[in-house]
């Protein structure tokens, strides 16, 4: 096909895409209140904080903030266009990365299987719209694999992969699955060795793994900084959704992308034995490729969009001698075209309340997502603050340093007792919650209205009917309550909300 149709139908993949993870910011609940200020603090210091600072509980405590750069780069394109800057900042990244690997699936199949494939993938990669340091990791997975490819193939100069280790100083500082890009080397290392006739000696290969090896020390926490993804779990003891298998969440609840994911990786096993009957040469890289990225979507729903984005060349090349035809037609090209449109529509009535409801397409804030915070800074309220886990960003935004969060959404950045024996603890008893308060003398207790673990919502009633305590402040995510002493009287007068206009729902 010509470069018009394939730049059409690009075109037509990026724009749904954009539509898809183009989404308004929900601050109360996502860690980019802590990116933001963490690259506030950065310019403040020219340096990077090697404790829990933000943290009143456990301010000491030593804490490897493996993705400070990407804090910086959010806080600089967030000071420059806003928050509107910083949604579209989001989704150009996640066009570009989509763009790389559709030229993939394109250049190592053909235009058709292309479209069929990146269609396949779209629920999955439309999975994580919030904006997180791990934009920068499809990226950058993205441009490895492409070179990597493209150097491999005789496409361009195989000295483009001296790139490889600059750009892999930058990941290091921008997210912790920087290993990703030394495990893409390595494959392909691995694949000269085995191949001998390969297009490029595996000495090559080495040099760029020593020069990547070496550059990457060049971090703020030096070698500790290399080692980390191979700690960071040493100290993470609370159980995150995100982090959770496949085969265990299905036991739990209904969650629509675990479905997608399924069907995608179907195509992929099909595919595989696809090459198998048609007894093809199995590609030593692309079936390193599937096995890894399969599994750690399946340990991991964090990664359904990762491997996505890898599924989608994948397929598209296994298949590629599915169609006989050396040259693209037109009506070959309108029937993927015609079939992917199906396949939307067939993915969206698959599950369309989840669509629906999932996302808030736009651009900035939320409408009222500040409200919460405005009420405490402008009626001059104080700590010690007593939050939960999921709006310790949200408060460590809007305000620190006045004040420091009881916890945020780091469960690295804390002992790992300090979750199940007191955060989880305080707010399943109330004779430990007596104890803790005794400790740290809550003055006012801000809450993510919507926490759904069986312990806050178990806190959130139990606070209601407690009488030592006002809900002077709700809206549609948070809640406020101030305690009932000297200090807090006047605005409790003011502020306070009748208990009746609080349901519990069963």
């Amino acid at each position: 096909m010509s470069k018009k149709a394939n730049l059409l139908a690009l075109f037509f993949l990026l724009s749904l895409y954009g539509l898809l993870i183009t989404s308004k910011i929900n601050l109360v609940t996502a860690d980019l209140g802590r990116h933001l200020k963490n690259g506030e603090a950065f310019f403040e210091s020219f340096s990077v904080p090697q404790t829990n600072f933000y943290s009143y509980t456990y301010s000491d405590f030593p804490f490897l903030n493996h993705h400070w750069a990407s804090g910086v780069v959010f806080y600089l394109v967030k000071q420059s266009f806003g928050f509107v800057g910083l949604c579209l900042f989001f989704t150009f990244i996640g066009l570009l990365t989509l763009a790389i690997f559709f030229d993939l699936a394109v250049k190592s199949s053909r235009l058709s299987l292309a479209i069929l494939t990146s269609v396949l993938a779209m629920p999955l990669l439309a999975t994580r719209v919030e904006i997180r340091p791990e934009v920068f990791s499809y990226f950058l997975a993205g441009v490895f694999l492409w070179l990597l490819w493209q150097t491999q193939n005789q496409k361009i100069n195989k000295n483009w992969l001296f790139l490889l280790p600059i750009l892999e100083l930058i990941w290091i500082n921008l997210h912790l699955y920087f290993f990703l890009g030394f495990f893409l080397i390595c494959i392909f290392f691995l694949n000269s060795l085995i191949n001998k006739r390969g297009r490029i000696e595996p000495l090559h290969y080495i040099k760029v793994l020593a020069i990547s090896g070496f550059l990457v020390l060049f971090n703020p926490a030096g070698l500790r900084g290399v080692l980390y993804p191979l700690q960071i779990f040493n100290n993470y003891d609370y159980r995150l959704f995100e982090n959770q298998t496949v085969w265990f969440l299905d036991k739990l609840v209904s969650y629509p992308p675990s479905l997608y994911f399924k069907i995608v990786f179907g195509f992929l096993v099909l595919s595989w034995l696809f090459i198998i009957i048609k007894q093809r040469k199995i590609n030593l890289v692309n079936l390193s490729l599937s096995v890894f990225f399969s599994a750690i979507a399946w340990l991991a729903v964090r990664n359904f969009t990762l491997f996505g984005y890898f599924a989608l060349p994948l397929i598209a090349a296994n298949f590629k001698d599915i169609v006989k035809r050396e040259k693209e037609n037109e009506g070959e090209f309108f029937l993927a075209a015609s079939l992917g449109g199906v396949m939307l529509l067939g993915f969206f009535l698959l599950n369309s309340s989840y669509w629906t409801g999932r996302i808030e397409v736009g651009l900035g804030l939320k409408e009222g997502n500040s409200k919460a915070a405005e009420f405490f800074l402008e009626n001059n309220l104080k700590g010690p603050i007593f939050n939960n886990y999921d709006n310790g960003g949200y408060l460590i935004y809007f305000l620190y340093p006045q004040e420091k969060v009881f916890v945020d959404n780091r469960p690295e950045a804390y002992p790992a007792e300090f979750f199940q024996k007191t955060y989880i603890a305080m707010q399943e008893s109330d004779k430990r919650w007596q104890e803790v308060e005794e400790k740290y003398d809550f003055n006012t207790i801000f809450f993510y209205r919507h926490d759904l673990t069986p312990w806050g919502q178990n806190f959130l009633i139990g606070r209601i009917q407690d009488s030592a305590w006002a809900p002077v402040y709700v809206d549609d995510w948070s809640i406020i309550f101030l305690k009932r002493n000297e200090e807090n009287k006047e605005i409790i007068k003011r502020f306070e909300l009748p208990k009746e206009m609080f349901s519990v729902r069963k």
